[in-house]
């Protein structure tokens, strides 16, 4: 299995952070826009065993996902699995730590990736890569929501 993290510092208690992500609709809120994510069906808060069924755009191909809330453990940890997409696997960790006054998310990715033509553009490599750009586009915009008190709202 391929293996991605990031790491990301905000000025909010865990608390916060956690639950304005339990949310689909922030989750979309603060993607990066080059992406596309679109919720189509799925709870306004997610619990164990939900699932969000959503789109996004990569290598230029609208992607249909179903995902379900495997694990929660309020306010440290989420855990979402991929039942229906383009991968042979995901499994991504949402840990939420304190960090001084603020809060270190650390998001784990465990992925096998697509098999057949897609496989020959979607290396794990460039999966990898595609995820740093996604996720340091919404850690700018969680800095954004935090400096302007957003979270809350």
């Amino acid at each position: 299995m391929a293996q991605f993290a990031y790491e990301t510092r905000l000025d909010c208690p865990p608390d916060v952070l956690f639950e304005f992500l339990l949310k689909p609709a922030n989750v979309a809120r603060v993607a990066d826009p080059s992406t596309g994510l679109q919720i189509i069906e799925g709870p306004d808060v997610v619990t164990v065993g939900s699932r969000i069924r959503f789109q996004l755009v990569t290598y230029g191909q609208i992607q249909k996902m179903v995902h379900e809330i495997i694990a929660v453990d309020r306010p440290n940890l989420v855990v979402e699995k991929q039942i229906e997409g383009p991968t042979r696997a995901w499994e991504h960790r949402h840990l939420f730590q304190p960090a001084g006054d603020g809060v270190l998310m650390i998001d784990e990715i465990e992925f096998e990736p697509p098999g057949g033509v897609l496989g020959f553009i979607a290396t794990p490599a460039r999966i990898c890569d595609s995820l740093e750009e996604n996720f340091f586009a919404r850690q700018r915009t969680l800095e954004q929501l935090v400096a302007s008190g957003g979270l809350l709202g």
